[in-house]
């Protein structure tokens, strides 16, 4: 009947009919959304919502990325191994096809009207959610999926966690095969990033010089004449020897270790491997955990220890290949308080600071000479280049593009914390460049019609570039060095400054760049030679 119904090899419905779905008795949780509320996956100009936006923005990077986790990806012939990944890809699907695993839940939603809209929805974004995922893995785990990647972001829609073997060829199959089948008829039905799990479950078998050094120490004891009973494993009954292996955990993990208890060495060893499986469509990640535990204590709740530990890699692995930010609606809602500042121990100093020893000179020039110029604090300098790196870090920069030599103060101890190599444009040529990068800029305190150069030999066409400053004034010296950066045919990946006037045009004039601006402290005003700093305000907005 399965096969007559089915659209697929396995005998699963997808958009078709299904004998789990009656509009009459289905009671799910997209059967009841909608019902006080309207479904717009659009705003009101009719422009695509902020979470698609945002689904849209990840899946563009994982198409971009995904080719870094390809450890055999061919650089110099991207066409051929673009080719034999489309090809290894297929082969794969085959041969999951033929697993006949079966979620009446995920094939309720495969041909319920209502699910569409379900899986559609926007995220809570009052909760700090920006992405929709989907999961599909072992009940007793998902608070702890849900609370490992609440902080970044990742609100789930659903789990599923009803599957059933279809065939009896699902049992013997490897739990990679089974984890990454579930994610893929996930993805299918629900269109979203979908996690799935499987979790293995072995007996060792015991060893004949073992099970005769046991049955000869109770003999010793007198077990067998003294008690009248056997040895425990001198029964030597094929079923207590024999080791067993299931690729799922469940009820019948309890019952094993119940029947092997008493005529087994409490120590004898159970091994319990988790796989975890993300899959989105473009990309396929697995993860690994295992946990050896002693018969006296296994059971089928120890599959929570090995399946926290394969999440927690799997977070790693996806904050590198999806740019998974921690707590980043918090970030964002503080920018928002505060303008655009960061509070930190780092910026409370620097402002301290500036507060305390800057001085407002003709021409709103703000003399930062006692701690920042002709005397430098070292400490404090360290401090905000340590503050400032954190916050470019997940841009992954390749090297640190500064001035001399105002920017090197705050540039060198970034380089130092990025790990990453600093180059800094001269504004005079040296007898040692030869073919230079160059662009004028204006400043105040200099002059107009300035030039910048740089050597042609310090930045390559493969760098990704993170532009350093003092200070962040009309945007022209930042702008100067972006237009070096596209001439080398490199990538700009931020632009970070100590100091951010905002009363002038600097943030505007380099937002047509697309790149971020980060400030450690930022400046208001310095009307009537008094200077206020940004961050004085926004704490009630919080």
């Amino acid at each position: 009947e399965r096969e007559l119904m089915g659209d697929g090899v396995d005998g699963s419905v997808v958009g078709g009919s299904s004998p789990f779905f009656d509009p009459n008795l289905s009671d799910e949780p997209w059967d009841r959304y909608g019902e006080s509320k309207t479904v717009d996956t659009e705003d009101g100009d009719g422009t695509t919502s902020s979470f698609h936006k945002e689904l849209e923005r990840k899946m563009k990077m994982v198409a971009q990325n995904a080719k870094e986790f390809t450890l055999d990806y061919d650089d110099e012939h991207p066409e051929e191994a673009e080719a034999e990944a489309a090809r290894e890809e297929e082969e794969y699907a085959e041969a999951l096809s033929s697993i006949g695993l079966i979620s009446p839940r995920l094939e309720n939603a495969a041909v319920n009207p209502k699910a569409d809209a379900y899986w559609k929805r926007p995220t809570d974004e009052l909760q700090g959610y920006d992405t929709m995922w989907v999961s599909a893995i072992n009940k007793q785990c998902i608070r702890n999926l849900y609370g490992v990647f609440m902080n970044y972001g990742v609100q789930f829609a659903d789990n599923f966690d009803d599957w059933e073997d279809g065939n009896e060829g699902d049992a013997f199959r490897s739990i990679e095969d089974i984890a990454s089948y579930k994610a893929r008829k996930v993805f299918e039905v629900t269109g979203l990033p979908c996690m799935a799990s499987r979790t293995s479950f072995e007996v060792e078998p015991i060893r004949p010089e073992d099970m005769d050094k046991t049955a000869d120490a109770d003999g010793g004891m007198g077990g067998a004449a003294a008690g009248g009973k056997k040895p425990k494993q001198g029964q030597k009954s094929p079923r207590v020897v024999t080791g067993y292996r299931f690729n799922d955990v469940g009820e019948h993990v309890d019952r094993i270790v119940q029947s092997l208890l008493p005529f087994s060495e409490p120590t004898r060893v159970t091994r319990f491997r988790s796989c975890v499986c993300y899959y989105d469509g473009e990309m396929e990640l697995f993860e690994y955990a295992e946990l050896d535990c002693d018969l006296y204590f296994s059971g089928s709740m120890r599959t929570f220890i090995p399946m926290s530990a394969a999440v927690n890699s799997m977070l790693e692995s996806l904050k590198l290949a999806l740019d998974l930010q921690f707590q980043k609606w918090l970030h964002s809602k503080v920018n928002d308080a505060t303008g655009g500042g960061t509070y930190s121990e780092a910026s409370i100093k620097l402002r301290d600071r500036v507060l305390k020893d800057a001085n407002v000179l003709p021409n709103d020039i703000i003399d930062v000479s006692s701690f920042m110029d002709a005397c430098v604090d070292v400490d404090l300098m360290d401090q905000c280049g340590r503050d400032l790196a954190g916050r470019f870090e997940s841009a992954k920069p390749t090297k640190i593009l500064t001035i001399a030599t105002t920017g090197l103060v705050i540039a060198i101890p970034m380089a130092k914390y990025l790990q990453v190599p600093l180059v800094y444009a001269r504004k005079q040529r040296s007898v040692v460049m030869a073919d230079t990068f160059d662009a004028n800029y204006n400043s105040k305190t200099i002059g107009e019609d300035q030039q910048l150069l740089v050597s042609q030999d310090h930045i390559d066409e493969d760098e990704r570039v993170l532009i350093v400053d003092d200070f962040l004034s009309s945007g022209s010296s930042q702008e100067a060095l972006l237009r070096i950066i596209s001439e080398a045919g490199a990538e700009a990946v931020g632009v970070g400054v100590l100091l951010e006037k905002v009363y002038e045009a600097g943030r505007v004039s380099l937002s047509g760049f697309g790149v971020p601006v980060e400030s450690v402290v930022r400046i208001a005003s310095v009307q009537d030679g008094v200077i206020q700093l940004l961050e004085e305000d926004g704490y009630d907005k919080m």
